[in-house]
């Protein structure tokens, strides 16, 4: 199954998408669901999951954490019945919230936790290499449609030093369009979000790039022809294509 593991709606700040409309252009893109992950709420829960009556494809819902360390999606077997306030914790402004005591909370509550972006430094206070202290995420978010080369590149070699999954996700925002410009790809059926959240502590999941395959930057010397040894003769040692099997998940 292919979803689509981080989208906005009109409930996060500064973001106008209806989720309606979302799903449709999710469904004509051929994939398999959408998960809504509205920033520090899941007050909209109920009304998004009445959508599914009407859609083709799975209709599931997290929510995307602001903390001092970047942001986190958090996925929980029922988020109706989530108590948000208890997860997120401190009254302080957001990107006061301490990283650590958000992820900890979430675990506790039977959730899992994605590390957003990490390297995504036009984020009010970007994760970066603080993500390497947190050993017990449940995945990495690889690969976002809406973020640069760069920034995914960073966050999978995160993953892969940390061997933890890596997924993707969207980060749509600001246009439909967005939608669908990354997902993960789930190896079971996943028909809740009880289902989701034990298949990423499982961490049978993998990042897909939906479209035309996006660039790193070690792309085109992984092409280049081996290199002369002093003296002549060419090295047996190839260049190593920094893509690997880490943009599907766990291997190198």
């Amino acid at each position: 199954m292919l979803i689509d593991l981080h989208v906005h709606t009109d409930r996060t700040p500064g973001c106008t998408l209806d989720p309606a409309l979302a799903l449709a252009k999710a469904e004509t893109l051929g994939l398999d669901g959408v998960c809504f992950t509205d920033r520090d709420t899941l007050d909209r829960a109920a009304d998004l999951h009445s959508l599914r009556n009407g859609a083709k494809i799975r209709v599931l819902v997290g929510l995307e954490a602001e903390t001092d360390h970047g942001r986190f999606l958090c996925f929980f077997p029922d988020p109706e019945d989530v108590d948000v306030p208890a997860i997120l914790g401190s009254h302080e402004p957001a990107n006061r919230r301490p990283a650590l005591e958000v992820v900890e909370r979430t675990l506790a509550a039977g959730g899992a936790v994605v590390a957003a972006t990490p390297y995504d430094r036009n984020l009010p206070k970007p994760m970066g290499d603080f993500v390497f202290t947190l050993r017990n995420l449940s995945a990495v978010e690889a690969f976002t449609g809406t973020r640069g080369s760069n920034v995914n590149e960073l966050a999978i070699e995160a993953a892969d030093h940390l061997s933890a999954p890596c997924v993707g996700g969207s980060g749509a925002m600001t246009s439909y369009d967005e939608v669908g410009t990354a997902a993960t790809l789930f190896k079971d059926d996943i028909q809740n979000e009880a289902d989701l959240v034990r298949a990423l502590r499982a961490g049978s999941v993998w990042a897909v790039a939906v479209g035309t395959p996006p660039k790193f930057h070690g792309d085109d010397e992984a092409l280049r022809a081996p290199r002369e040894r002093p003296g002549g003769g060419r090295s047996s040692r190839p260049f190593r294509d920094r893509r690997g099997g880490r943009r599907g998940g766990r291997g190198r």
